[in-house]
């Protein structure tokens, strides 16, 4: 059977946090709506009294929340709740840009202050990689952004290889993190599901050779067979 808006929502990755006065606080980025106003400060019905969140590594301009909605047949609804900078930041972006923003923007202020000047530096790295400029970094940042972003990329992204991240180039800033209540979310969010690429016997007339002078055989591409099963385990 087609799968569902709700559908898709559960299937995303999920955390549990209370509902605050200034809304909800994931990995320095605040989200707040007028539909949380009934919640803030309350305990969920869930035995842990906190409230679950769903959200897309991909595309973290808004989170999804399940709140109470008795008039439902399932008795809750997913509520659409958005960054508050999402105004700043129109251009598509993933948790990959924003970790490269984090690590590059040192803090000087507040927190709230904080959070708006990493908003305002990724706005003007998308930008600059917009217009062609820009360092390499940054335009991969910006390109995987795009990628994500287009009909059909995220579920190329879950089923397909993930590119391994590159490496920060030499200058960049180290962001300390420490004061973070709230856990980041993985690079990328990727959700490989694949199995790790192993390195074949090479039966080539230059495989023996390659490998008595002690260098790794050339890889051959390999078709995985998608399994849903092992997906949902990873999800």
């Amino acid at each position: 059977m087609p799968l569902g808006r709700e559908d898709y929502i559960e299937l995303m990755p999920a955390k549990r946090q209370k509902i605050n006065d200034y809304g909800i606080r994931i990995d320095y980025r605040t989200y707040d709506h007028k539909v949380l106003n009934p919640y803030r400060g309350e305990r969920s019905p869930a035995a842990d009294g906190l409230w679950e969140i769903h959200y897309n590594p991909h595309a973290p301009g808004q989170i999804w929340v399940r709140l109470p909605r008795p008039d439902q047949p399932r008795g809750y609804g997913w509520e659409a709740v958005p960054w508050i900078h999402h105004t700043m930041v129109s251009a598509p972006f993933t948790d990959f840009a924003w970790q490269h923003i984090k690590r590059t923007v040192a803090r000087r202020a507040d927190r709230a202050q904080h959070e708006h000047v990493l908003a305002l530096a990724l706005r003007k790295l998308l930008e600059r990689a917009a217009a062609g400029h820009g360092t390499r970094r940054e335009k991969v940042v910006a390109a995987r952004a795009r990628t994500a972003a287009t009909d059909g990329a995220v579920w190329g992204i879950l089923y397909g290889q993930q590119p391994e991240a590159e490496a920060d180039e030499p200058g960049e800033g180290v962001f300390d993190d420490s004061e973070d209540d709230e856990e980041p979310l993985t690079d990328d969010g990727a959700l490989s599901i694949w199995p790790a690429e192993h390195t074949p016997q090479s039966d080539s007339p230059t495989g023996g050779a390659v490998q008595e002078a002690g260098l790794p055989a050339p890889r051959r591409p390999q078709v995985t067979v998608y399994d849903p099963f092992e997906e949902s385990l990873r999800w």
